[in-house]
């Protein structure tokens, strides 16, 4: 892994997320429910399965269903899948599984059909009804989502039940359908009544959901959590054109940021750009430097900002383009701001406009602008799909051809107008 820095947008999801209210009718439907996607509201609880006295935290929308949890899965990146796997006696098989996954990107394991994975030859204790359970390492679970670690109930959760097909694990109903039957070739997803849950039983999920997790909580074995999809932005990025990180290192005094009189930080112009490592970090007289706190050696940070950085606000500096005291006169911004219109294309729909919305609500925090929101309205004007016709066909059709004056084609085009 890349060391970056990072933006703590997570701070902001909640408020993200809500505020896409004020933004219906107003913004392109489709706009608005991808960002909601990304952002990636869960509602569910954190629950403690015990392995010896080590917990496993899972993460879950679906508490109903704990009862039926028949193992554990932990991501191959998670802090305990190594050292488990030593107390179970696996670590050689673990670790080769475990170097194996990590020379994939989460994109990679994400669309692998085949389920993998690997015993850690431990067992943890299933909180809701004291049984022992294995706890696994598989391909499926990635460690930035959630906690890291599942719970699996493969009677109710599809890919729970492929991996308990291939490796023989028992499948438990815990969640009976209010019609009908549940399919008995794949897991039944759905929510119903509750069946195999001790006291819980004729309870339907939704109630159940709530009344489990309550349970759990007052027993210390579980509690309410709401996660978000939505991940803090990563920001640094290995290249000469871009703005560079403000961030000064000494051996003496640590990490520091560049003093404000001494900002902005410029590029450096005698850079060779070679297309291998980082461009910034082979001009030594510009990563040399001198430590603003205790005035010994020190280095510059040599990454640069992620462009999305700078296009999150720069319609406030077209608000007041010409001061060189500050990023803006706040006055003048919130003359002219919020944009009544902006118009852009739906790629953009979950990071530029996601971002410059972030922007604004942390300079609204620092009471910088007056409006929440920074768009008004959002036209998302569609792309063009069909060939342009070549200069040559469309010159062949007024009856002109590449020789000709500049004048003889206006001369036409003005013909054809009249």
């Amino acid at each position: 892994e890349v060391p970056s820095w990072y933006i703590k947008i997570t701070d902001y999801a909640e408020r993200l997320l809500e505020d896409l209210k004020l933004l219906e009718g107003k913004w392109p439907e489709r706009v608005i429910v991808q960002q909601r996607n990304w952002i990636g509201r869960s509602e569910g609880a954190i629950l403690k399965f015990f392995v010896g006295d080590i917990p496993i935290e899972v993460f879950t929308t679906r508490p109903d269903t704990v009862f039926g949890a028949t193992f554990v899965v932990l991501a191959p990146e998670h802090p305990l899948t190594l050292s488990l796997a030593k107390k179970g006696g696996k670590v050689e098989e673990v670790e080769t599984f475990v170097k194996k996954m990590k020379s994939m990107s989460s994109r990679e394991r994400g669309i692998q059909e085949e389920k993998e994975g690997v015993f850690l030859g431990v067992y943890a204790v299933n909180p809701a009804n004291g049984e022992k359970i294995p706890v696994w390492t598989a391909n499926y679970v990635l460690y930035e989502y959630g906690t890291g670690a599942i719970m699996c109930v493969p009677a109710h959760d599809q890919r729970d039940y492929e991996f308990a097909i291939k490796y023989g694990l028992p499948i438990k109903p815990v969640i009976k359908p209010l019609e009908g039957e549940p399919p008995k070739d794949k897991a039944y997803e759905g929510p119903g009544v509750l069946i195999n849950s001790a006291h819980f039983d004729g309870m339907d999920s939704q109630s159940a959901k709530k009344a489990i997790t309550q349970w759990l909580k007052d027993k210390g074995l579980g509690d309410f959590k709401t996660t978000y999809r939505l991940r803090d932005w990563n920001i640094s990025r290995q290249r000469y054109w871009g703005t560079p990180i403000p961030i000064i290192y000494c051996e003496r005094c640590g990490i520091l940021t560049v003093p404000e009189d001494q900002l902005p930080v410029l590029l450096p112009e005698n850079v060779s750009i070679s297309g291998h490592g980082n461009p910034l970090a082979q001009v030594e007289e510009w990563v040399n430097t001198t430590c603003p706190k205790c005035g010994g050696p020190a280095k510059r940070e040599t990454d640069t900002m992620d462009t999305f950085f700078d296009s999150s606000w720069y319609f406030l500096r077209f608000c007041d383009p010409k001061n060189e005291k500050e990023i803006f006169d706040k006055n003048k911004v919130n003359k002219w701001m919020p944009v009544d219109y902006y118009i852009g294309g739906i790629e953009h729909a979950v990071l530029h406009l996601l971002y410059a919305r972030f922007f604004q609500k942390f300079l609204y925090d620092l009471g910088l602008v007056k409006d929440v929101e920074p768009f008004q309205r959002l036209i998302t004007q569609g792309m063009v799909l069909k060939r342009w016709v070549s200069v040559e066909k469309f010159l062949e059709f007024l009856g002109l051809s590449p020789e000709d004056s500049i004048e003889s084609l206006k001369a036409k085009i003005s013909e054809l107008t009249l």
